[in-house]
């Protein structure tokens, strides 16, 4: 079942856009990762109804998540009573847009349910529930999946030489399918080198490479039209929307730090090294 905020129903669902719980709340969230061909998805619930909360401690409810791929057909139903789980999947399964429906569904009968936090207007102290009911429903979260996906954003970068720099000239193309960073030939061959040794590639992440992104991240806030047809646009606008961030909203920097999972961090263990012997 969709989720549909104008459907309504006989009984108290918790679920947003609703009264039919005055002061309760049922949240999901979901994060995808990928490893040796596998998509893991981590899945939790909250809970702030107590009264729910007990009906799956007694085996009465379970949490559902429905897990589906259109592209690929792909579809399933996964029950549990943990309100954090993981699932993994085969990636041949999870291509482009995949949709996650969160519920806890009675699955056996419940005779009488009572929470203070109904809302009156129902009319009655309790309520009975039968297998299949949903007692409670999320919003569906919309993920894109794609082996890019799960790589850092550099990887969409590409050192290009051009022989007419001088040492210590570079410039950003956008207009490629991967962004071109534009260097000269012997600055090219240091950073190929460079490349190779954690300590060097950290420091290019936090110089280079972050002003890259930043320089991206506002573009496609200022004309992400523009660049819609680009490899690189796509993997920027589906991460920035499967890690749930606000892309007109948010500062370039900001959003650079996060989908390069805050190269500052890993400068100061290899070579600032505070804190360290």
């Amino acid at each position: 079942m969709k989720f549909d905020r104008n459907k309504t129903f006989p009984y108290p669902v918790l679920r947003p856009f609703s009264d039919d719980y005055l002061d309760a709340e049922f949240q999901s969230s979901v994060d995808f990762t990928s490893n040796e061909g596998f998509v893991t998805a981590n899945i939790s619930f909250r809970v702030s109804s107590d009264e729910l909360v007990e009906e799956i401690k007694k085996g009465n409810a379970k949490f559902i998540s429905i897990v589906s791929c259109r592209e690929t057909y792909f579809r399933e139903v996964i029950a549990t009573e943990h309100q954090q789980f993981e699932r993994r999947f085969d990636i041949g399964n999870l291509r482009g847009e995949v949709k996650v429906d969160s519920y806890i569904v009675a699955i056996k009968k419940i005779n009488s349910f009572s929470s203070p936090d109904i809302n009156p207007e129902f009319g009655k102290e309790s309520f009975v529930f039968t297998p299949g009911d949903v007692l409670a429903q999320d919003e569906t979260a919309v993920f894109y999946i794609d082996r890019d996906l799960f790589k850092p954003v550099s990887s969409v970068f590409d050192l290009v030489k051009n022989d007419e720099f001088s040492e210590g000239e570079w410039k950003i193309n956008l207009d490629e399918d991967n962004i071109q960073i534009v260097i000269s030939t012997k600055m090219k061959e240091s950073m190929d080198n460079a490349r190779n040794n954690n300590t060097m590639r950290v420091v290019l992440l936090n110089s280079i490479y972050f002003s890259t992104a930043v320089h991206a991240i506002q573009h496609l806030k200022e004309y992400g039209g523009d660049y819609d047809e680009k490899k690189w646009s796509r993997v920027f606008f589906r991460q920035i929307h499967n890690n749930g961030l606000d892309l007109v909203n948010t500062d370039a920097y900001i959003l650079a730090q996060k989908l390069m999972n805050y190269p500052l961090a890993p400068l100061n263990a290899y070579v600032l090294k505070v804190g360290a012997e």
